[in-house]
């Protein structure tokens, strides 16, 4: 008798459902590995990222992927040391 026990889900499905917030993925295979090995080595860099997509239209969405993951993990640095 297998004694496994089951994983509870990382975020609740019911909040990310009636959220109604659409982020932009526009940066596409930069964004896939942005929490690995992200090409923006810190916050500031990522502003200023966001900031251009802005300016040149990219930007499709409510919220810039990279800001929220960064929000999230805290992947980069504040400032580079």
């Amino acid at each position: 008798m297998s004694t496994t026990k089951k994983k509870k889900p990382i975020h609740k499905k019911e909040e990310s459902i009636s959220n109604d917030t659409n982020f932009c993925t526009e940066c596409n295979d930069d964004l896939n590995n942005f929490d690995v090995d992200p090409a923006l080595k810190t916050r500031k860099e990522i502003l200023d990222n966001h900031e251009n997509c802005k300016k040149t239209g990219k930007f499709k969405g409510d919220k810039c992927s990279k800001l929220f993951i960064d929000e999230v993990d805290n992947i980069v640095p504040l400032e580079e040391d």
